[in-house]
């Protein structure tokens, strides 16, 4: 830091620089500072965290924005569409929401057949009056 000083840099600029190298605990190790230091001269010259790790994207689906982790691919016809990312939440309600309707589907598909066997059981109980 003093090498830097002496080549007519200043400590906030230094500090700039050396801020997108990585983390607080990496840039006081390269400094041989301490790591409070480092936390307190951010603060002096509002300096904030490298932002290598904290990349957010909208949603395309809710239009969030949101931390790049949360995001998942989008599968179409069972192929991934890396393009299409949304977010977990929407794809949660998604998969929620097919859930619900398969079940209602099969629900509804179940309801069906008993009104089918019901009216054929009816019909039989006819002919079978006729019959006797």
């Amino acid at each position: 830091m003093i090498k830097f000083q002496e080549e007519g840099k200043s400590e906030e600029e230094i500090l700039r620089t050396i801020y997108t190298w990585g983390t607080q605990a990496d840039i006081a190790a390269a400094l041989s500072i301490s790591v409070r230091r480092v936390k307190y001269l951010s603060k002096k010259y509002d300096l904030k965290k490298n932002d290598k790790y904290r990349v957010v994207k909208r949603c395309m689906n809710c239009g969030e924005q949101t931390h790049i982790s949360n995001f998942d691919t989008v599968f179409v016809d069972g192929i991934p569409k890396t393009n299409l990312l949304c977010c977990w939440s929407c794809k949660r309600e998604y998969n929620k929401q097919k859930y619900m309707n398969k079940v209602i589907e099969e629900h509804w598909e179940q309801e069906r057949i008993k009104r089918e066997i019901g009216t054929k059981e009816d019909e039989i109980e006819g002919l079978r009056a006729l019959l006797k």
